[in-house]
């Protein structure tokens, strides 16, 4: 065999072992830890694709749904659309940022990150904070505002998610309960404190839902969930019959939103009108009437409202069919992660989202009470979706390493 002229030419047959090497599909790289092989994959290009078409088609929706508004405020009918492009472009860093950077790595400074969310929190309380509609919920330094609540979500998926990571049988007891405890009630006061129910609602899911998956004792924290429900509700219906608060007469008009349709219901009136008008296809894209100053605040939580009015139910399901393949993506970034870290740290990012959109989807169709929670990547708002693409980066992250 030594003695064949290899050549160079077209003709010439490689040797066996040069075919198989060359045929040889390109496996993964891989690291080995405590004898073990971490995977590491692709960025899981779902998750990444949808997210980016979810924030495209919400640019386009906060322009159609701000035009009329921001034309008659005197900044210019973009004002709002530049705004969240702003938000969008900061967003895409931060998840650029957070899918290089190992989320293992990050956990290191768990205490840190919470302790700024906690001080930025604070920081709504200071003659910084801004009030709208009853409710401190922005800080604005130097004419830029944001929203510290934002950040207190991510803040506590990750340092609930590191605390029982450490030590996976802290939830099977009081001392390690009652840690997680703390670390959920410090920036749950300080919402309360502000009037920001909406935030206080997701930062409690977020910490069931990650306490749950961790727990063994499944019946345990079912029933403790339905108790928390039933708390709630009985809370409102106190306030509904018996109270004269604001959040009871809020009760009140979901019940019944015609019987004030210019009070209390007028916006679940309106948003009621403007799903009514849209029909199968819509109105088409911009031919809302219902963000002619009829529906108020047309761009931010009742933006599924103008959605279902301009593009119809094929639109409306369109976007939660996206949404669905995020949360499934994410889940399954969740199930495939051989840390418990990553696990969950995923499981906190998926609740944040699917909360968010149930809730706000149940608002806009008069399913649930009125609460102000904004839709991720579609409503308008510049921290909310710079601080949920970041997060998006970290599920990207975690997709990525796998264990075998």
């Amino acid at each position: 065999m030594s003695d064949i002229p290899r050549g160079h030419g077209r003709d010439v047959i490689p040797f066996p072992q040069e075919r198989v090497a060359r045929d040889m599909p390109k496996r993964p790289k891989t690291e080995a830890k405590d004898g073990k092989r971490i995977i590491i994959r692709e960025y899981d290009h779902i998750i990444f694709i949808s997210t980016i078409v979810l924030v495209a088609f919400g640019l386009v929706m906060v322009l159609s749904a701000s035009s009329y508004a921001a034309m008659h405020s005197g900044a210019g009918i973009y004002s709002y659309f530049i705004t969240q492009a702003f938000g969008a472009g900061l967003g895409f860093v931060g998840m650029i940022f957070a899918a290089t950077i190992n989320y293992k790595f990050v956990s290191r400074f768990s205490g840190l990150i919470y302790l700024l969310a906690l001080g930025a929190l604070g920081l709504v309380f200071t003659p910084l904070g801004i009030e709208f509609q009853g409710a401190t919920r922005w800080v604005s330094i130097g004419g830029f505002n944001f929203q510290p609540s934002e950040l207190a979500k991510v803040a506590v998926i990750i340092m609930m998610a590191k605390y029982i990571s450490d030590d996976t049988n802290r939830v099977n007891t009081l001392r390690g309960l009652f840690g997680c405890a703390v670390i959920l009630a410090l920036p749950l006061v300080l919402v309360m404190l502000g009037r920001n129910m909406s935030t206080m609602i997701i930062l409690s899911a977020i910490a069931f839902a990650i306490i749950f998956l961790a727990s063994p004792y499944f019946w345990r924290w079912v029933a403790l969930g339905a108790t928390a429900a039933f708390g709630v509700a009985g809370y409102l219906l106190y306030e509904h019959f018996i109270g004269e608060g604001f959040r009871g007469a809020r009760f009140g008009a979901w019940l019944d939103p015609f019987a004030d349709p210019t009070g209390f219901g007028f916006q679940n009136v309106q948003s009621l009108y403007a799903l009514a008008s849209g029909g199968l296809f819509g109105l088409g894209l911009g031919n809302s009437n219902q963000k002619l100053y009829y529906l108020p605040e047309a761009q931010n939580d009742f933006i599924f409202a103008i959605i279902v009015e301009e593009l119809g139910l094929f639109g409306a399901m369109i976007v939660l069919m996206l949404f669905g393949i995020l949360v499934w993506r994410g889940a399954m970034a969740a199930i495939n992660s051989r840390s418990v870290l990553g696990c969950l740290i995923a499981t906190g990012i998926v609740t944040m989202i699917s909360v968010q959109v149930i809730i706000n989807v149940g608002v806009v169709t008069n399913t649930i009470p009125n609460t102000g929670i904004p839709l991720p990547f579609i409503s308008y708002g510049g921290t909310s979706i710079a601080v949920m693409m970041t997060a998006v980066g970290m599920l990207l992250n975690i997709s990525r390493y796998r264990r075998t």
